[in-house]
């Protein structure tokens, strides 16, 4: 039985049978059929290699001459969840690896991304669309209405009114993507393959629903997890917000990768950023705020940091004092025009108790309001319950924790 979550690391492997490339000198790394890639870090390609090693797979141990990496479910998640499809993936591997891509693998690879990223759940002029893409008839009415057979689901859809479908689906167009930094590793062929409009078909869900309707795609019940995705570029409902990086704000180049991860095709997926003490996570919140340009909810842990936070906006970009304001119990400010950015903390909006009425207010225009992006300081400790209450009151189109 092939072992690719890294069991019975103590076992003998028999790599005899691996076929070696005529050109496998020029190639950096072996691909082993229980999941294992070794990297060869004095090759010439090892940096291309490494970029995309680090997107579809886990590292396992990296001493100086050759690097070890595994092909995990999640980590192949993480790599659709970028942008990368299935046969991009094993086209590139196929490329780099000095030998002939075992089918284990391939079929492991086909196996972890059959049903990742085959849904998204798209904000559209403060509607929420469940979306997927359309490269088979067949296959996307099966996807789309194996979801709709589901009870949550079917009680959470809303029949949309422009729906063009015989089925009652919206249906539109997007551009392919493939993430910036692997494009070099394909032909022509594929880069215009890939940058061809999809079509794309969906359906409308109740906001009120949405939590309930992820929770039901998860892999532990209908295996469709979805992305989230906010076509922020196209979204003329909400008004901009006039704010960019000063000159003297530039992102090193671990900190634009973790953005690049977020932003792609004109969209800015909702995730997680993991940075360690002190690498910056706040230049790169400023950074997604900049880039997204509409109003912006930001979330700390306390007063402390709310004040921390309101520096370091006006420290990293060029948004005006009259466009930030802080919320707490000392200082509820609001911001002048119809887009700015609200620093507050996580008890503040989840406070189920009596206000007073100014607060009452303020929060009420916060609930309401339709943000760019909820940005969410120090995930990791928040409790669970109210990171729900506060994912529930507040209606944002890209969510981005940072911790």
């Amino acid at each position: 039985m092939i072992n690719f979550e890294g069991e019975n690391e103590g076992k003998k492997r028999d790599f005899t049978k691996l076929e070696l490339k005529l050109d496998h000198g020029n190639r950096p790394l072996w691909a082993c059929a229980d999941g294992r890639i070794f990297l060869e870090t004095f090759s010439p390609l090892y940096k291309q290699a490494y970029d995309f090693l680090i997107a579809i797979a886990e590292p396992v141990c990296r001493p100086e001459s050759m690097h070890e990496y595994n092909l995990t479910p999640h980590s192949l998640y993480a790599a659709v969840s970028v942008g990368l499809e299935t046969e991009t993936i094993i086209s590139v591997l196929n490329k780099l690896s000095k030998t002939k891509l075992p089918k284990e693998m391939i079929d492991f690879i086909h196996a972890s991304t059959a049903n990742y990223g085959k849904v998204k759940l798209v904000l559209k002029k403060n509607r929420y669309f469940i979306e997927s893409p359309f490269p088979e008839a067949s296959w996307l009415f099966l996807v789309l209405k194996k979801l709709l057979q589901d009870e949550v689901i079917g009680r959470a859809r809303l029949v949309s009114e422009n729906a063009q479908g015989s089925d009652g689906f919206t249906i539109s167009k997007t551009a392919g993507e493939i993430e910036s930094g692997h494009s070099g590793l394909l032909m022509e062929s594929e880069l215009a393959a890939a940058a061809e409009e999809k079509e794309t078909h969906a359906f409308e869900i109740d906001p009120a629903q949405v939590e309930n309707v992820k929770q039901r795609c998860l892999p532990n019940a209908l295996n469709y997890p979805m992305l989230e995705e906010y076509d922020f570029r196209n979204d003329s409902v909400n008004p901009d917000l006039d704010m960019e990086l000063k000159p003297h704000a530039q992102p090193r180049p671990y900190q634009e990768k973790s953005l690049s991860k977020m932003f792609g095709n004109g969209r800015a997926r909702s995730g997680i950023i993991v940075l360690p003490c002190g690498a910056g996570k706040s230049l790169v919140g400023v950074s997604a705020a900049s880039r997204i340009k509409k109003s912006c909810l930001c979330l700390a842990t306390n007063a402390v940091s709310v004040d921390q936070w309101a520096f370091q906006f006006k420290l990293w970009s060029t948004i005006r004092d009259e466009n930030i304001c802080r919320f707490t119990s000392d200082s509820k400010e609001r911001f002048r025009g119809n887009a700015g950015v609200v620093v507050t903390t996580y008890n503040m909006v989840a406070f189920g108790g009596k206000r007073s009425e100014e607060s009452e207010k303020i929060i009420e225009e916060i609930r309401n309001r339709e943000w760019g992006l909820l940005l969410m300081d120090e995930v990791h400790v928040v409790p669970a319950h109210m990171f729900r209450k506060v994912i529930s009151i507040t209606k944002s189109h890209c969510k981005l924790g940072l911790t």
